[in-house]
């Protein structure tokens, strides 16, 4: 037993058709941020796991933690579904959690490496970093790994990948031979695919499963770039809306598909720098004109609907953050004066045609602040280490305080996990940029 502490998971047994002799084990470990036992020195006295394969009914099984020490045998039922885990160390003073991203056992390398951690609190990972300190770079999730792309100095570490079962960055084996990227921003086409958009190199298209087609070039319209946004479209692909020519605001819109192909689509009105946000199918476009107008380019339409009731004027480096569905908060940025903005803008019933109204005032309003994909986060930022969370019940809208980021992190990059926890990486500390990763929890993970 490895003295950190260790729980195996007996995937495949005789019960389902396999080798009795050799059964599929799969390992899984479960260390503190210094990847040592996390039970060591605590009054932990349960190791509580819970499991859903698939669709299966949740489960529960408590195993006993003894001088730090704990293993365990969970037999799955299944080891061909998708799988979600719940991890807790408890005692009388003891309360840490944990959980990794859904997984199938039987396409992951068999082993797993989680790190523990106190509800409401982010740790700093000491065992692994990137290859490159980065900031303003892409982290695009895809199934248990997530690329990491520019946002580097020139370097041979372009991109690289995070395994978020073993937690573990690494350079791909092959030699992609990238040009410099500089700030990069990407969106996922589907579950290998990731549109990545540079801003010192040309669009890209990165395949994560096939290592002898890992980038294809693509052309966007005239214009994209720096000052476009760029969204993931569940169902789509990812669209690239906007941009500029010399200065210039351009209307133009690329959809690339997970086919390759590229659609072309219009905006109503030239945007240069807009935020945007996928509701649905629908995608949610606003600012980047000096009226700060919106639009909502609509699932099958080739032109984008103007959202009548906004006009919120400038708001440079905004924030859009959104329930996924129908409601948006359109937070921080800077007005023409470059003072940042507290107000905010709520969106409602936007499946419908939105109708904008004055939000809560956003009073720790910074710029360079991270909007993972699929939250409602806010992470960090300049010189800060808050992490907020933009919560909807019923008629209101509030802007809560979640965690806070052991260093101040600007322009840093993350993925969210199904179960609330979070991973943050690199940024800017205020002195330099950064190698290293955080892992976050909140209070409390999303049940099973």
């Amino acid at each position: 037993m490895l003295s950190r502490g260790v729980f195996l998971i007996l995937v495949c047994t005789a019960a389902l058709g396999c080798d009795e002799a050799n059964p599929f084990v799969f390992e899984s470990v479960i260390v503190d941020a210094d990847n040592g036992n996390p039970a060591a020195g605590t009054d932990a006295t349960t190791l509580r796991i819970e499991v859903q394969e698939g669709e299966a009914t949740p489960r529960s099984e408590d195993f006993p933690v003894n001088d730090g020490l704990f293993d365990a045998i969970l037999e799955f039922e299944s080891f061909v579904s998708p799988t979600r885990i719940r991890i807790a160390i408890l005692g009388d003073t003891t309360d840490l959690v944990t959980a990794p991203p859904g997984f199938v056992p039987s396409v992951s390398g068999g082993l797993m490496r989680v790190v523990a951690a106190e509800p409401a609190s982010c740790v700093r990972i000491a065992f692994d970093q990137m290859e490159a300190a980065r900031e303003r770079f892409a982290m695009v999730r895809s199934g248990t790994f997530a690329l990491l792309a520019g946002g580097t100095e020139a370097s041979a570490e372009q991109v690289e990948f995070f395994d978020a079962l073993q937690w573990e960055a690494r350079l791909f084996a092959e030699d992609l031979s990238l040009p410099t990227l500089g700030p990069t921003r990407a969106a996922s086409i589907d579950e290998v695919q990731i549109l990545v958009l540079p801003d010192d190199a040309s669009a890209f298209v990165f395949n994560m499963s096939d290592p002898l087609n890992r980038v294809t070039p693509v052309v966007l319209h005239p214009g994209a770039g720096p000052a476009s946004a760029i969204v993931s479209v569940p169902g789509t692909g990812a669209m690239v809306i906007g941009g500029e020519i010399g200065g210039e605001a351009q209307a133009n819109v690329s959809v690339v598909d997970p086919e390759g192909g590229i659609t072309a689509r219009t905006l109503s009105t030239p945007r240069a720098g807009p935020v945007a946000a996928a509701l649905g199918s629908d995608v949610l476009v606003v600012g980047g004109n000096d009226v700060g107008d919106a639009e909502l380019i609509r699932e099958g339409s080739s032109t984008g609907q103007p959202v009548g009731s906004l006009e919120d004027g400038i708001r440079e480096e905004g924030l859009l953050v959104t329930d996924g569905e129908s409601l948006a908060l359109l937070m921080g940025g800077a007005d023409d004066q470059g003072v940042v903005r507290q107000d905010t803008v709520r969106l409602d019933g936007c499946a419908g045609g939105c109708e904008a109204t004055p939000g809560p005032a956003w009073t720790t309003a910074r710029l360079e602040a991270l909007q993972p994909v699929d939250s409602a986060l806010v992470v960090g930022g300049t010189d800060s280490q808050s992490v907020e969370q933009v919560q909807w019940s019923g008629a209101a809208v509030t802007i809560v305080s979640l965690v806070d980021l052991v260093v101040p992190r600007a322009n840093p990059s993350g993925i969210v996990y199904e179960s609330g926890a979070f991973v943050v990486a690199g940024g800017n500390d205020g002195v330099s940029s950064r190698n290293d990763f955080e892992f976050c929890v909140p209070n409390m993970l999303t049940p099973l």
